[in-house]
């Protein structure tokens, strides 16, 4: 029984080295005279394992070990190592050999000229690609050179529509403007420069009205253009308001609120109104042209008990007069703060 190897006693076994177990028992001279030779080899139930897994092996296969070496049979070992394993009994050779498929010549051949085919096609590829490359690169620069002819056409066309513009709005609603015109046929940017005094001075409706009839005459001339602009202060090049059209030259206007300058407008309201009626005031002025607010220190006693109710409310106007009609504040809020604790005596 196959448990009671472990416990076999050593076995005399006589072999024909051509049918050796182990390529040791061949002599030097592969056409040698074949000899025969006692050997004494021990079965102690050997196993073998190749990565991991117990190789399975029959009687006839069984390694065994001889002077304390181990012998595998080849087929054994060609098994284990999935190798094809032959005895070429003419030439007195073991053949040890690959499991794989042979690729015969003609298939290798086919390969290679499919290879040389699929390059040159590439390459035929690639030059064709390099043309069209070429192509596109001189269409492109005949498309801007298109463009650079079509923008100086219309260029030479919107500055013609541009004085016509200024000869026939320059002086609406006394706006004393100048209009100027920027883009092509498709968008059409307007600049209209005048001063800050005369475009406030203009009624929201007045405002409207202007720019609807400047962007009128441009619909006339370029009728799917996209028509939107900025108003300026001719002085400092602030923007006052931007607009913007739709199709039918109707006008979406927003004014643009500016800061002001408040150190020169206290300045200002100290110079005028510092002394006034006798009583000492100072002033502090903060936000923009859309809304500002002002703080008139004076003492408590002076405001309430110096100065008359007509005196107070002159001051006052004459401040509100300062902001909105020299500075062009749409709003303005104030308080008349005491110079002693800073507490409010009464808002305007």
């Amino acid at each position: 029984m196959k448990s009671l190897k472990s416990i076999k006693k050593p076995v005399i076994i006589t072999a024909v080295s051509a049918l050796a177990i182990s390529g040791a028992l061949f002599s030097q001279s592969t056409y040698a005279a074949q000899v025969t030779k006692p050997i004494q080899a021990v079965y102690n139930n050997i196993k073998i394992i190749y990565n991991g897994t117990e190789v399975p092996y029959d009687a006839k296969t069984e390694p065994f070990l001889l002077d304390g070496v181990t012998y595998i049979p080849l087929k054994l070992a060609g098994t284990a190592l999935d190798k094809k394993v032959t005895w070429d009994g003419t030439n007195k050779r073991v053949v040890i050999a690959d499991n794989g498929v042979p690729i015969d010549q003609s298939t290798v051949t086919a390969l290679n000229n499919q290879i040389t085919t699929l390059t040159q096609e590439l390459n035929t590829a690639k030059a064709a690609n390099t043309t069209k490359d070429a192509t596109i690169a001189q269409l492109q620069k005949d498309n801007q050179t298109l463009k650079d002819e079509a923008s100086k056409n219309s260029s030479s066309s919107l500055k013609d529509l541009q004085k016509k513009l200024n000869d026939d709005h320059r002086d609406d609603y006394n706006t004393n403007s100048d209009i100027t015109l920027d883009g092509n046929k498709n968008d059409i940017t307007v600049t209209i420069e005048m001063t800050k005094s005369r475009w406030t001075e203009l009624s929201d409706s007045r405002k409207e009205s202007f720019l609807e009839d400047i962007v009128e005459d441009i619909l006339k001339e370029y009728k799917d253009a996209d028509v939107e602009g900025t108003v300026k202060n001719s002085s400092n090049r602030d923007k006052l308001a931007t607009f913007t059209t739709n199709s039918r030259g109707d006008v979406t206007l927003k004014d643009v609120a500016s800061s002001l300058d408040a150190s020169t407008i206290q300045r200002d309201l100290v110079n005028r109104y510092g002394n006034y009626a006798g009583v000492g005031f100072d002033f502090t002025v903060r936000g923009d042209s859309s809304e500002a607010s002002v703080d008139v220190y004076v003492k408590t006693d002076a405001w309430n008990n110096t100065l008359t109710n007509a005196q107070r409310n002159s001051l006052i106007e004459n401040v509100l007069y300062e902001l909105k009609n020299r500075n062009s504040v749409s709003r303005v809020v104030g308080k008349i703060k005491s110079s002693e604790n800073s507490n409010t005596i009464t808002s305007f």
